[in-house]
Parts: C-alpha cells; structure tokens; sequence
C-alpha cells in the first residue's frame, strides 16, 4: 500500500506498538473518538497509557506475542520499537498494513487544512498556542507533542473542525509524510545527525518540507533567523523578535509587567496593540508570533487573539513551574538540546536576575552527547550549579568513551556533581540549598518531579 492511499476509516481494529509516546498516543486517541477499537503495547504504564485505557484501549506492558489480536487490521508502530522485538513476527504475518505513526498521522490529517509546525525547538509550545487559540474559536483537531495545561491533553477533537494542528517530527524525516496548508519553522538547529549525517543533510529535509505546503492556498511561516537557509523556497511571513531588513512580524515594545511580557503584534497588513503573555521566557513571545500569524491566517480575528492569548498556561515539562515560594522556584523542562537548554536558563536569568540557579540535565541520547558535548556544556555554564544524571539512551546502544562526563569535563568555572537516577534525589536534596532549581531531559528524568516538588514544599 502506498501511504498516499492509507485511509484511516477503513480500519475497525488498530494495533499499536509503542502506544504510550507522546505523538503515538495522541494517534491513539484520535482511533478511539472515531469509534475504532484499539489494542497496543508498551513497556511502560505511563500516564498516557493509564488515560488511553481509561478511554477504552486495551494495552499490555509485556513483549507477548499472543495479545496481538488476530483480527487487527492496521498496525502502527514507532521507530523506537527494537527489530528483535518479540511481536514482530506475529504482527508480520497478520498480513495487514504496518505503518509508521508518521505515515499514519499524514492521512489523519490530509482532509483538513494542516497547520505543521516544525523545528528542533520551539514547535511544541508553538503548537500547543495554535491548537489553543483555533480550538477555543473555530474548533480543530491536534496532534501535539506534548501536554497541553489549559486542557490536560495532547489531543484536541472538533468534530466539524475544518483544521488540523500537527507538530511535525523531523526525526527520522517523519515530517515529509505531511502537506500542510501553512507550515511553520521555528528553529533549525544541529540535531538527529545520528539520522541525517550532517547539519546541511538536516536542513535540506527541512526544505523539503516546506517546498510541500500548499503555497497555492496557503504559506510557509519562518523565523527570520533561518531565512537564509532556504533561500529557494517561498515564504509567507518571517518573524523575529526585533525588526530587521527581512522580518515581516515583530514585536514591538516588548516589556515585561508584573510577571507577564506585554508587546504589540506588528505585521505588513495589521497591528494587535497590547498584548499580554503569561508564559514565560522572551523565546516563548517568538512562538507567539508564529502561532499568532498562523491563526489569524485561519480566520481568526484581532480581537480573538487579544482575548485569548493571557489565557495560554503553556505545556508540561516546557518551563513547567512547579513550586514557587519567596525562598524557592522549582522548575521542570524537557529540554534535551543545547539551545533549549540556553532560553530556559536565560529566561529564569531575565525574571529572576539575582537568584542563584541549580540544574540537573539528564543528556538524551549517546549520539546527541558526541556530537553536541560542548555545546551542551557552553550552554549549562548559564547556570551556577551542574548535576548530571547518567546518559538516558532511548533507543540507541553505548558509544564507548560517551558519558556525562563527556560534557561535564568541558564546563569551566561551575561546580559539576555527577549521579544516577536511582541516587539523583539524594543528591540534589543533599546539597546546600539554593533558591532556584530545575530538571531538565528528554528522558525519565521526568520521575524526580514530584518527590522534588513534595521536597520543596518542606523545606518553604
């Protein structure tokens, strides 16, 4: 079958292997509100696998073969899942199609307009604003990859939406099996070079996918920053922070007051004056931005954004507060990348300037640590205490000599403590206190949080 003909209708009976990812669960749950009956595995009972059971899925945590049902007609699987994996061999020989999420979730998305939002960072907060601002106006359905806190959910359903907001994947390329109708790039920073090689590999995927955007109908939204990469691909809007020869969408006057940024939304053919974001970090107003051009692209009005966008309360685990007293910030993030890594620290920097800050990084990904060790360290110096947890290795094996230490040993003038995960807790806890703290990987590291966030509230 080629993906191009996948239907999604067609299917009663869906296998997942790897139910529980962020972007597989949200397929999940699009299965289950168009009335299919789900099955899966995973081998962790995560939330996400605790809600979509409570939704009607039916999930093991075990490698069993005889749970794959025999009348599946449809499995989608995430690359994570291991060739050796104990249901393979079941699964092949069901005979029915075996997709990819990415492959699954182009056809989910091919009969509405698709707003894709791209970038090695920045596009889940970008498309959480975007899911948010369509869904509390016109309706859309979203495929995030994260939590969003106004709803709890990483998916959103309107039945009679006439929108789809994707978070488009660049691992693996998954985000080629798009065809938006507007597609946004936040960011096109080193990374996944375990998939693509090198850094001129990566943004010539990126290229190709805004060269499928229906330019026709509809446009590409960049940040200016990244304009010049792609200078053969036409585009709808730039945006920045600061105007410049090339931005088309800036903010202007940007301040923060009382604990939020306020900035007026400038554009070639309209102005929103006074608007208020409460999430923090002057990065998050660049999504802004981007999410503001793209709904209002959509139909939205000025007076539609003015109203909603104070209400945005963000994604879980993207600059994630969990306790805030006068003595104590705790924060969590999922940052996993040098330069995210850098707008967490210099956006707690700019709000909390004369507070001493605390990180723990668990590193994601041995591949990532090689080749991204000193930007790593570069970035966590932001801080004025560095503790490291152990490599988390997803779906790779050890590289030797990568660890750590890999990126602890290149951070200069910073105290550096090292743990696992098993001891982190103790660690942090044991160290003298200082009055900001956060957790940052793409990893478990995610566990620590709420004995952390209990910590906190003793010791305040």
């Amino acid at each position: 079958m080629q993906t191009a003909d996948l239907d999604i209708r067609h299917y009663d009976r869906i296998y997942f292997l790897g139910i529980g990812g962020i972007g597989m669960s949200a397929l999940a749950l699009y299965c289950l509100q168009a009335g299919k009956r789900v099955d899966g595995y995973d081998r962790t009972e995560t939330d996400l696998c605790r809600r979509l059971a409570a939704a009607g899925a039916q999930i093991h945590y075990t490698e069993s073969p005889e749970c794959v049902p025999a009348d599946t007609q449809l499995v989608i699987y995430t690359p994570a899942i291991p060739a050796d994996h104990r249901e393979w061999p079941v699964v092949r020989a069901l005979g029915v199609p075996v997709c990819k999420r990415a492959e699954v979730l182009g056809a989910c998305t091919r009969p509405y307009g698709t707003l894709a939002v791209a970038g090695s960072h920045g596009k889940t907060t970008t498309s959480a604003l975007l899911a948010y601002l369509l869904y509390e106006t016109c309706g859309c359905c979203a495929f995030l990859g994260g939590v969003a806190k106004n709803y709890d959910r990483n998916f959103l359903y309107a039945p009679e939406a006439a929108w789809a907001v994707a978070e488009a994947d660049e691992y693996d390329r998954s985000f080629l099996q798009l065809h938006p109708r507007y597609s946004i790039v936040t960011a096109m920073d080193a990374d996944h070079l375990d998939i693509y090689g090198t850094v001129e590999n990566m943004r010539s995927a990126y290229a190709d996918f805004m060269r499928q955007t229906d330019f026709e109908h509809g446009g590409v939204i960049i940040k200016d920053a990244w304009r010049s990469y792609v200078p053969d691909v036409p585009v709808y809007r730039t945006y920045g922070l600061a105007p410049t020869d090339g931005t088309q969408v800036y903010a202007r006057g940007l301040r923060v007051e009382a604990g939020a940024y306020r900035f007026d939304y400038v554009s070639p053919d309209l102005e929103i004056e006074d608007l208020t974001l409460t999430y923090p970090g002057r990065h998050n107003v660049e999504n802004a931005l981007a999410a503001i051009t793209a709904a209002l692209a959509a139909g939205l009005s000025a007076g539609d954004i003015r109203r909603l966008l104070p209400g945005f309360r963000g994604v879980k685990r993207r600059f994630d507060i969990q306790y805030k007293s006068a003595s104590c910030l705790y924060v969590d993030d999922y940052a996993h990348h040098p330069d995210e890594i850098a707008v967490c620290l210099r956006a707690l920097r700019e709000l909390y300037p004369q507070r001493p800050i605390r990180v723990a990084f668990q590193p994601h990904l041995y591949s990532r640590t090689r080749d991204l060790a000193a930007a790593f360290a570069q970035s966590l110096r932001l801080a004025d205490e560095v503790v490291l947890l152990d490599i988390y290795p997803a779906r790779e094996l050890p590289i030797p000599g990568v660890t750590a230490r890999s990126i602890g040993d290149l951070i200069e003038g910073r105290p550096v403590h090292y743990a696992s995960l098993a001891d982190a807790f103790e660690v942090l806890t044991g160290l003298p206190p200082m009055p900001v703290l956060v957790t940052m990987g793409a990893g478990n590291i995610d566990t620590l949080v709420e004995p952390l966030r209990q910590y906190c509230e003793r010791q305040s």
